[in-house]
């Protein structure tokens, strides 16, 4: 079947510059504030092989030419034919080379009939690097262009529409996103505001998205924006919405005898699916923008609930830019290394060699460009307009911060494994990374306070859970080492705690590594239910139970900053289907997997987590254990003891 065709990575390219261009920041479109890529105005596609004959007919986004060769490619059996769409071909061996320009989205081209294009075709940017062609099962229509990115709609309806300060308050119920209209208004000045709470939409002044504008014939339109709430100054307004949403089968699912916890699972579920887009967003309203560190995590939940290797590997491609790659992602270091640990996973996930083979020019080139960055005691330093993030904490930021270096040591072993993978065996970075281990060691764990500090050049030794959650996690220590920085600094309340749910994931994954799934279960109870007690439909950027009214909402010096829906607070879904369910990938694509299942302190689970070709479903209760998987691979183990889980076959234990 005939598909659209691309040079690899421009689809991605242009929909990451639409994207980041169109973020609604009080009135005006923000622009983003990290390098964006343009895509090549030229792009020549070729294809060798052998037809019965007949009519080929051609569409392309831009201009193009034709090259037809029979037989051998030379001058005296070839044909060039401008922008001729309809083509005769003889029978036999013949060469189609299209070269198509287009100045204003992206070279495409779509071939059908006697010759098809897929991706088997070889395409060039008229360098002579030809290279395989990006594609998308997506686009196997000529009418439905990659220029029009597929989302699909649905109507929204609100639930109450109020008549307040001068104007009218529309309540769509919950967070959602989309492209709205008004009619009815009246031939004046409207003001429209968009809010994620309802005290957001009726300010003005300080709504994140707001709108002024004058009618025409009594209506005005909008594009795709997060919003619950909708105020417009004109109370003869009506008003009609459009639901904008990725087309993604859930696939997983968790449900318990604790509602609570079902709630959680269900609202981070749908807070998660808002944010899966064009990319992995990190917000739907104001970090419309796609970030490397959030984009890991999106990884795990995405996995545990649409297992779809398309979103992450668009978001992978989008963030890594295009050579010559000049300035870490989002200009943080520790996210073009987290991008080394994405690339890593999605590949031990999927198990895609093709595409991890079109992708790794790109991942050597920011590798190279990391090395170059590295001091000469082998420690990566903020150089300047850097940003060294880790997250929203107090940290020592002294010199070389410690967190920074554990995820340089992960990204350089996760970049040598790649290397294998695709005939490149790099083994001098994995001694590199070794070795930079041993140093983090000797640097950084203080033996005294049985912790890391974030810097041993400052001489402050300052402690957070930031660097010790990393090392845990990131660092491959010795079993004595978690224990003590465990007891020492994650169960103990004088180090001061975290706020963000970005680190909360991580958190709570140390707590179900140490086995001690209960903090887990009070993590879901007071920090995610205390959002939904608070009448939250999405789960927050971040929340600090002391805040109370409208103070929750505020962030970054503003009093609705706050992302009300934030990708990164859907950590639930991963975090209980990996360490409740107990579901964990070992091998590649799932060759291997084992099956944990913890029924801490609830009396009954059930769900499934998605797997290549079907699911693993779980079922728990004080008496038994069932599972039942689609595929072979699986161990189970209860009571310290393990259980082969045959395909197509339920085990109860």
């Amino acid at each position: 079947m005939s598909r659209w065709i691309w040079k690899f990575g421009e689809f991605e390219n242009y929909h990451s510059l639409r994207l980041h261009n169109s973020r609604q920041n009080y009135g005006y479109i923000e622009p983003v504030v990290w390098k964006q890529y343009a895509c090549e105005p030229v792009v020549v596609f070729r294809r060798t092989l052998v037809t019965d004959g007949g009519e080929m007919r051609i569409t392309a986004c831009g201009d193009f030419s034709v090259t037809v060769a029979f037989g051998e490619d030379n001058y005296m059996n070839r044909r060039s034919l401008w922008g001729q769409s309809v083509i005769e071909l003889q029978p036999g061996e013949v060469t189609v080379t299209v070269r198509v320009s287009n100045l204003e989205s992206f070279p495409c081209l779509f071939i059908e009939g006697a010759v098809e294009t897929d991706e088997n075709w070889l395409c060039d940017d008229l360098t002579e690097n030809w290279e395989p062609v990006g594609s998308d099962s997506a686009f196997c229509d000529r009418s439905r262009t990659p220029e029009v990115f597929p989302f699909e709609y649905s109507s929204l309806e609100y639930v109450s529409k109020e008549p307040i300060n001068g104007g009218v308050l529309f309540d769509f119920g919950r967070e959602t996103y989309g492209p709205f209209e008004l009619s009815g208004l009246k031939d004046e000045s409207v003001t429209v505001c968009c809010g994620e709470s309802r005290e957001e939409a009726l300010d003005t002044e300080w709504s994140v998205i707001h709108f002024t504008g004058t009618p025409e014939n009594g209506s005005l339109t909008y594009p795709p924006v997060a919003f619950r709430y909708i105020w417009v100054s004109d109370p003869s307004a009506d008003l009609s919405a459009r639901y904008q949403y990725l087309p993604l089968e859930r696939r997983g699912s968790f449900h318990c005898g604790d509602e609570l916890t079902n709630r959680v699972w269900d609202t981070a579920a749908y807070t998660f699916h808002l944010n899966c887009r064009e990319f992995f967003l990190d917000g739907i309203k104001r970090d419309h923008w796609v970030w490397g560190g959030d984009a890991y995590q999106s990884l795990f939940v995405s996995r545990y609930l649409f297992f779809d290797p398309k979103i992450e590997q668009r978001t992978l491609i989008a963030l890594a830019g295009k050579r010559p790659f000049v300035r870490h992602i989002n200009t943080i270091m520790d996210y073009t290394f987290f991008w080394f640990l994405s690339l890593d996973e999605h590949y031990r996930t999927y198990g895609d060699r093709e595409f991890l083979r079109q992708i790794f020019p790109r991942a050597a080139e920011i590798m190279s460009y990391c090395l170059s960055r590295e001091d000469d005691d082998g420690f990566m330093r903020g150089k300047q307009d850097d940003w060294v993030f880790i997250d929203w904490a107090n940290m020592d930021k002294t010199g070389a911060l410690c967190g920074e270096q554990i995820l340089w040591a992960k990204a350089l072993e996760c970049y040598a494994n790649l290397c294998e993978v695709v005939g490149k065996p790099a083994p001098e970075l994995r001694e590199k990374s070794r070795k930079l281990r041993e140093k983090i060691l000797e640097k950084y764990f203080d033996r005294t306070l049985g912790a890391f500090v974030d810097s041993w050049e400052s001489g402050r030794k300052n402690v957070t859970r930031h660097s010790n959650i990393l090392a845990y996690l990131f660092l491959s220590c010795d079993d004595k080492i978690k224990e003590t920085v465990y007891k020492n600094v994650i169960l103990n309340d004088d180090v001061p705690q975290i706020t963000t749910p970005y680190f909360k994931f991580y958190e709570n994954q140390v707590h179900c590594e140490a086995g001690n799934i209960s903090l887990l279960d009070a993590s879901i109870r007071d920090y995610y239910g205390g959002m939904l007690e608070l009448g939250a439909t999405t789960f927050y950027e971040e929340f600090d139970t002391e805040k109370t009214g409208a103070e929750r909402f505020a962030m970054y010096g503003r009093p609705y900053e706050k992302s009300l829906c934030h990708a990164w607070s859907a950590g639930p879904v991963y975090l209980l289907g990996a360490y409740r369910l107990g579901v964990k990938n070992t091998g590649v694509a799932y060759s291997s997997f084992d099956v944990r299942p913890n029924l801490g302190g609830l009396e009954t689970f059930s769900g499934s987590v998605p797997v290549p070709g079907g699911a693993v479903s779980v079922e728990v209760d004080r008496g038994h254990t069932r599972v039942l998987s689609d595929i072979p691979g699986g161990t189970l183990w209860v009571g310290g003891k393990s259980y082969p889980i045959p395909a197509g076959e339920a085990i109860v234990v």
